[in-house]
């Protein structure tokens, strides 16, 4: 039951900050969302508050956020410039990495964080075992390079869902 309650407050928390507003219409609408919300999603979260309670994951997300929005520009600008100038080659790739975090949370984020960097794609999640399309692989060695870029993503996403 506490899951509930505090899913139900943060989902509340997280549309208060969105909306920047505590207007009564806000407050209840988001009240509202947080209330389905929490019926949707409330048993796919955490079973135990604990986790929540350790403010080592809270303090992770802010470098996860900067090395996510660096990566993801990068990422970008790499595209584009592959766009533009069209002689730059691409050497696309499916390559299957093993995985280090555990619960299906994190595999959930590690997978929408890579998918949401352009030039890959997460294709499926296999056991122990994450397939990723990549639109530019080092031909030399093709699972070190997915698997240098995977690790960076994983060290900071162990630390926070895991």
């Amino acid at each position: 039951m506490k899951r509930y309650i505090v899913l139900f407050f943060l989902a509340w928390l997280f549309w208060m900050l969105l909306t920047w507003s505590v207007s009564i219409d806000s407050v209840i609408a988001g009240a509202g969302v947080a209330l389905l919300t929490t019926v949707i999603f409330g048993k796919y979260f955490y079973t135990s508050i604990y986790k929540l309670r350790q403010f080592r994951r809270f303090w992770m997300v802010i470098p996860f956020l900067a090395f996510f929005t660096w990566q993801a520009i990068k990422a970008n600008l790499d595209v584009a410039w592959r766009v533009i100038q069209y002689k730059i080659p691409i050497r696309p790739a499916i390559i299957k990495t093993p995985l280090t975090v555990k619960t299906e949370l994190a595999r959930a984020i590690l997978s929408c964080a890579l998918t949401m960097t352009p030039g890959t794609i997460v294709i499926d999640i296999r056991d122990d075992f994450l397939y990723v399309h990549w639109i530019y692989v080092d031909a030399k060695d093709p699972d070190s390079y997915a698997l240098n870029r995977i690790r960076k993503f994983e060290r900071y996403i162990q630390i926070i869902f895991d």
